[in-house]
């Protein structure tokens, strides 16, 4: 009879035994889900770069034209915060409308020929420009001829600020000397009689007339970035 006794009892230690086992899976749980949070943050963190950062400045919906102002500076090749002394962040970027083209003869000497393009603000308003402009060489009839428009870099380029009737400038260089991109006759082609002049970043030309005579090399042009000014004296 003793033995029926023990069994409950053994029994019974079993049964505790059993509950603290499945207390101890309780805790399993909570366990595994703070071993699951750096996962759940680290999703967090993947989706934080899409949402734009807190400036700190409180301005709220302000700031973003501001930073697409700067993002259009930095398109047109300039430095953000460039310019702002002279007022050139609020202005509006040089358009071709905006512009009229003349192309002035600079003293040249031994197959070289040398001119300054001035771009001038016709506008009512000020603008900002910057970079190099873009030339297509056009004959009588207004027909293009072969144009080789080239950057010279030795000059860095910079933000300007063209007040309404200002100019801004480029030194353009060519030869008159025949070469290897020129007719087999040892002409450098038709004089051309006109120029298509296309503004840093601008698509549409504006037109200026061309009395410089013939541009060898297949019609190679170096042009600097654009300055201030009107340039040299002829």
């Amino acid at each position: 009879m003793a033995v029926h006794h023990r069994r409950p009892a053994a029994l019974t230690t079993l049964a505790a035994l059993a509950v603290l086992a499945a207390a101890g899976c309780a805790e399993d749980p909570a366990e595994s889900s703070a071993a699951g949070d750096p996962p759940a943050s680290s999703e967090s963190q993947d989706a934080s770069p899409t949402t734009p950062p807190d400036t700190g400045d409180g301005d709220g919906d302000g700031d973003a034209p501001s930073a697409a102002a700067g993002g259009a500076g930095e398109e047109a090749g300039g430095a953000p915060g460039e310019g702002t002394e002279t007022g050139a962040a609020s202005d509006d970027w040089c358009t071709t409308d905006a512009l009229s083209a003349e192309i002035t003869g600079l003293d040249s000497g031994a197959g070289q020929r040398y001119a300054a393009l001035v771009l001038t603000n016709t506008s009512d308003t000020a603008c900002r420009t910057e970079g190099w402009p873009g030339l297509q060489l056009t004959a009588e009839d207004g027909g293009p001829l072969p144009t080789n428009t080239v950057r010279d870099d030795s000059e860095e380029a910079a933000q300007i600020t063209v007040e309404p009737g200002a100019s801004a400038w480029a030194q353009l260089h060519w030869t008159v000397v025949p070469g290897e991109d020129d007719p087999a006759d040892g002409s450098c082609g038709p004089d051309p009689a006109g120029v298509q002049v296309i503004p840093p970043d601008e698509y549409d030309p504006t037109d200026a007339a061309w009395d410089l005579g013939a541009v060898c090399g297949g019609g190679t042009i170096e042009a600097l970035p654009l300055a201030e000014g009107a340039g040299p004296a002829a």
